[in-house]
C-alpha cells in the first residue's frame, strides 16, 4: 500500500514543478424532500420570513464572520445520525481572542424535538451541543469557543446530528429527516477582523450572495492571448491554494465589488498606470497579497517583467508562503476522499471517518473513492469491501447492508443472525462496472429494523440500546485494474481532468476575446486544475483550434452570434452591471413549462413539428405483431445495456438542442490526431452562465458520457452516452494489462460469446447432417 505521506509529498513536488503551466459532498438520498409547509426556499435552503431577512442582514454586516471553507453542497445533515466536517482559517490574534461558533440552521418539521440534538467538536475537543428545534424558520446557535480550543491556521469543526421522526417508525421515514445549515450565516465570529496581508488570510474570504467564491482577473484592456497566458499559472496556483470547488472567474479592467479576490496582473509594459489607478504603486515585485477596496475583498498582485518572472514568483510562493496551506488543504488527508490505485488498501479512517455506535433504523456512512483516469470499468474483477462491524440481537429478518455506488445499489448483504453477529473483515464484492474514472461516491446503508418499531412509540425510544457499530478499520481493496484511456468520457474529465492532466501540454482555445467568453474559459480551467490537484499546462489562444499539431484542445465557443461590440467598442470592457444582470437572469430557472417543450426557448417551428410527429405516431395497438416484437426487443436490449452499465432510465436522454443553454461534448479532432472538448453556447452571455452552472459542485460531479447539456428552462443536466469510444492512451502494454483489457472488452461485448455458441451449435448441426447420411444408422437387429 502506498505511503500517504509520500504521496502527499510527491503531489506537492509535482505542483511546484508544474506551476508554469471535506469533506466530499454528502450524499442525500433521492427521497429526501424539504417539508417546509407553505414556504418558498431561498437558494434552495432558507424560507422567506422576517427572521430569515434579519439573519441575512446581520450576516452581511458581520465583517468578522470567518466562513467555513466548504461549499454549500456540504451543509445538510440527513437521516437519523449524520456527521458533517467543516474547516475555517484563523490567524494568531484571532486565536488569542477566541470567539463564537455561529450555526444558523433550519430542520424538517418531521424531526422530533424532544430527542434531536447536534453535538459539536472543535479540533477534536468536545464543545457540547444544542437541541434541534427550528422547523418554522432559521435559528442561529452561538457557541462560545475559548482560545485553548483553537489554533492558528485551519481549524476543524465536526457536527453530529441525531434526529428521529415524530410519528413514523418506518425505514422510509428516515429519509425525511434533515437539518440544513445556512452557509451565509454560519462560521466563526471573531472580535478581531481578518487583515488580508498574506496568503493564509485568503482562506477566510467570504462568498458572494450566490455562494460562489469570486476571483476577478484585473487586466488593463480587453484580454489577448499573451495576457491570459501570463495570468493562467497565477490563477491556478491561487485556486489550488484556496481548495474550493465553487470558484468562478471573471475578467475586467477594474476590481470587483463585494466579497472575493482581485488578481491584479501588473506587467512592466503597463504596470505603472495599472498600479497607480488602483492605489498600489508601492506593491513589491513578485506575488503579494494586499487589502482590497473594502474589508471583505482581497487583492493578489503579480508584478513582473515577463513570463519567466511570473514562473519564478509562483514557484517561490508555492515553496514558501503557500506551502502550509497546500499541505493542509488540497494535499491534506482525512477529507472523505480516498485516491486509490491498483493494489491499494484504504480504511474508512483514512477518509476521516470515526467509529460510532448507532441505535436507529437506518445507518448511513458515505465517502468517495477516486479511481485512476485511465481505469477501464468492466466485469473482470471486483473491488472488495472488507466490513468490520457488528449487529445487535433482535434485528428483524429483513435487516441488511446495502452498498450504493454513484447513487445506485450494487450490492446487498443480509444480516441473517438474529442473535447478533460480528464481522472481522467480511469480504463484500463490488463490481468494477459500477465505478467510473475519477470520483465515485460510495454509501453504506445498514437497514436495522426491529419488531418493536411496528408499535412506533417514539416516547419509549431508548438510544442506550445500540443496533449497529461500523468500525473505522472497514477497508476497501483495489484489484489489478485494466488501464487504457478511452474517450469520450466526461466523468474522467470532471474527476481527474483527463486527458488534460499529468503535465500534458494542450490548448485552451477561446473563439473570441470578450470578457464573458474569457471568464468562462478561465473558470473551466480553474475547475479542471482543482480536479487534477495540479496546475494544467495550458496554452491559451484566441480564435479556432489548430489541426495537425497532435495537441489536445479545450474549446470555448459562443458561435459569435451576439458580440460584445455596440457602444462599448472593440477595445473596451462592457458595462459590468449589464453582464452581471444578464448572467444572473439566465441562472434563474424558467417557471413557464408546457407538457413537452419549454416555453420561449428554442426554435418554435421545430418544436411544433416535433409535437405533431409525436401526436400522430402509430399507437402500440395499431402495429403488427412483428413490429411490436421488434419494439419490445429493442427496449429490452436497451434496458439490459443500461442495467449492465448501472445507468438509469434517463441516462440516454438526448439533449434538447436549441433548448440547451450550453453543451459540453468530447470528440476526436477532425484530423484524428487529438481530442477536443468543446463548450458551445449561442452567445457570450450563454457560455458564461452555462459554464457557471456546469462547474457547480452538484452538477460537476454528475458529468458522464460523451455529451452533456444544461437545459435552458430548468438548468437541469442531461447526459448522452458516447456513441463510439476510441483509445486515447495505452501506456501499459504488459501481458497482465493486455489480458485485463481483453477481458474487459469481452465483458462489454458479451454478444460475441452468444455468437460463438451459436456458431459451434451450427457447425455441429452441419457436421451431423453430413456425417449421418454417409455412414447410415446402426441397428442391433
Amino acid at each position: 500500500m502506498a505511503n500517504p505521506t509520500l504521496l502527499k509529498t510527491l503531489a506537492l513536488v509535482f505542483l511546484v514543478a508544474s506551476a508554469s503551466a471535506g469533506r466530499a459532498e454528502g450524499l442525500v438520498a433521492d427521497a429526501v424532500k424539504p417539508l417546509l409547509d407553505g414556504t418558498v426556499l431561498t437558494s434552495g435552503l432558507l424560507p422567506h420570513s422576517v427572521e430569515t431577512k434579519k439573519i441575512a442582514s446581520e450576516g452581511a454586516a458581520a465583517e468578522n464572520l470567518v466562513p467555513f471553507e466548504q461549499s454549500a453542497e456540504a451543509y445538510t445533515l440527513s437521516g437519523e445520525d449524520d456527521v458533517a466536517t467543516f474547516t475555517f482559517q484563523l490567524n494568531g490574534p484571532q486565536v488569542a481572542a477566541g470567539g463564537t461558533l455561529n450555526l444558523a440552521y433550519v430542520n424538517a418539521v418531521s424531526v422530533l424535538p424532544d430527542t434531536a440534538k447536534v453535538d459539536i467538536e472543535v479540533n477534536g475537543r468536545d464543545l457540547g451541543g444544542f437541541p434541534i428545534a427550528s422547523p418554522n424558520g432559521v435559528k442561529t446557535e452561538k457557541v462560545a469557543v475559548v482560545s485553548e480550543f483553537l489554533r492558528a491556521g485551519r481549524n476543524v469543526v465536526r457536527l453530529r446530528a441525531r434526529q428521529h421522526h415524530r410519528v413514523d417508525c418506518s425505514l422510509d421515514a428516515t429519509y425525511e429527516l434533515w437539518t440544513k445549515l445556512d452557509p451565509a450565516a454560519s462560521g466563526f465570529a471573531s472580535p478581531v477582523s481578518t487583515d488580508f496581508a498574506d496568503f493564509d488570510s485568503l482562506l477566510a474570504v467570504r462568498r458572494t450572495a450566490e455562494q460562489r467564491t469570486d476571483i476577478r482577473v484585473v487586466l488593463p484592456a480587453l484580454p489577448d492571448a499573451e495576457a491570459l497566458n501570463e495570468a493562467a499559472p497565477v490563477l491556478q496556483a491561487l485556486v489550488l491554494f484556496l481548495n474550493r470547488d465553487d470558484v468562478t472567474v471573471s475578467v475586467a479592467d477594474r476590481p470587483g465589488t463585494g466579497p472575493g479576490i482581485d488578481l491584479v496582473m501588473a506587467m512592466d509594459r503597463n504596470s505603472s498606470a495599472t498600479l497607480a489607478k488602483l492605489g498600489l504603486a508601492g506593491a513589491p515585485r513578485g506575488l503579494s497579497v494586499q487589502a482590497g477596496a473594502s474589508a471583505e475583498r482581497a487583492r493578489v498582485v503579480m508584478r513582473a517583467a515577463n513570463a519567466g518572472d511570473i514562473r519564478a514568483a509562483v514557484l517561490a510562493a508555492v515553496k514558501g508562503s503557500m506551502a502550509d496551506g497546500l499541505k493542509t488543504g488540497i494535499f491534506g488527508t482525512g477529507r472523505d476522499v480516498l485516491a486509490v490505485d491498483a493494489g491499494d488498501r484504504r480504511t474508512l479512517k483514512d477518509a476521516g471517518y470515526e467509529t460510532r455506535v448507532f441505535s436507529g433504523r437506518l445507518s448511513r456512512t458515505d465517502f468517495s473513492v477516486e479511481m485512476p483516469a485511465d481505469f477501464y470499468p468492466a466485469e473482470y474483477a471486483t473491488l472488495d469491501l472488507r466490513l468490520s462491524a457488528a449487529t445487535s440481537p433482535g434485528l428483524d429478518q429483513t435487516a441488511q447492508l446495502l452498498v450504493r455506488v454513484n447513487d445506485r445499489v450494487v450490492k446487498s448483504y443480509p444480516f441473517r443472525n438474529r442473535t447478533g453477529e460480528q464481522f472481522d473483515g467480511k469480504r463484500i464484492e463490488l463490481p468494477l462496472r459500477a465505478f467510473r474514472p475519477g470520483v465515485n461516491r460510495i454509501e453504506l446503508l445498514a437497514e436495522l429494523p426491529m419488531a418493536a418499531d411496528a408499535a412506533c412509540r417514539p416516547e419509549e425510544r431508548d438510544d442506550r440500546k445500540p443496533r449497529f457499530i461500523l468500525l473505522d478499520t472497514t477497508a476497501i481493496e483495489v484489484p489489478a485494474l485494466a488501464r487504457v484511456g478511452r474517450l469520450p468520457d466526461l466523468s474522467a474529465l470532471a474527476g481527474k481532468a483527463y486527458p488534460y492532466g499529468g503535465g500534458k501540454a494542450f490548448d485552451l482555445v477561446i473563439d473570441r476575446a470578450d470578457s464573458q467568453s474569457v471568464g468562462a474559459g478561465l473558470t473551466l480551467l480553474s475547475r479542471l486544475a482543482r480536479s487534477a490537484r495540479a496546475p494544467l499546462n495550458a496554452r491559451i489562444a484566441i480564435g479556432l483550434p489548430a489541426q495537425g499539431t497532435g495537441r489536445d484542445a479545450l474549446v470555448i465557443s459562443s458561435q459569435n452570434d451576439f458580440a460584445e461590440l455596440g457602444a462599448a467598442g472593440k477595445s473596451a470592457f462592457p458595462a459590468e452591471a449589464d453582464i452581471g444582470a444578464s448572467v444572473a437572469d439566465l441562472l434563474k430557472p424558467d417557471p413557464v413549462l408546457t407538457a413537452s417543450v419549454s416555453a420561449g426557448t428554442g426554435d418554435e417551428t421545430a418544436d411544433l413539428l416535433q409535437a405533431f410527429h409525436n401526436s400522430t405516431a402509430a399507437q402500440q395497438e395499431d402495429l403488427s405483431f412483428g413490429a411490436r416484437a421488434q419494439l419490445w426487443l429493442t427496449a429490452a436490449s436497451n434496458g439490459f445495456g443500461r442495467w449492465l452499465s448501472y445507468e438509469g432510465e434517463d441516462a440516454g436522454r438526448a439533449p434538447h438542442g436549441e433548448g440547451a443553454l450550453v453543451t459540453l461534448s468530447q470528440m476526436r479532432s477532425p484530423d484524428g490526431l487529438s481530442t477536443w472538448t468543446v463548450v458551445k453556447a449561442g452567445s457570450p452571455r450563454d457560455v458564461d452562465a452555462g459554464v457557471q452552472r456546469l462547474v457547480a459542485p452538484a452538477v460537476w460531479r454528475d458529468l458522464q458520457g460523451g455529451t452533456a447539456t444544461i437545459e435552458m428552462a430548468s438548468l437541469a443536466l442531461s447526459s448522452l452516452p458516447a456513441a463510439e469510444r476510441y483509445i486515447a492512451d495505452f501506456a501499459d502494454r504488459s501481458p497482465g494489462n493486455l489480458r485485463r483489457v481483453a477481458a474487459a472488452w469481452f465483458s462489454d461485448n458479451f454478444q460475441i460469446y452468444v455468437l460463438l455458441v451459436l456458431a459451434c451449435l451450427g457447425t455441429f448441426a452441419v457436421w451431423l447432417g453430413v456425417t449421418v447420411p454417409k455412414r447410415g444408422v446402426r441397428s442391433d437387429r
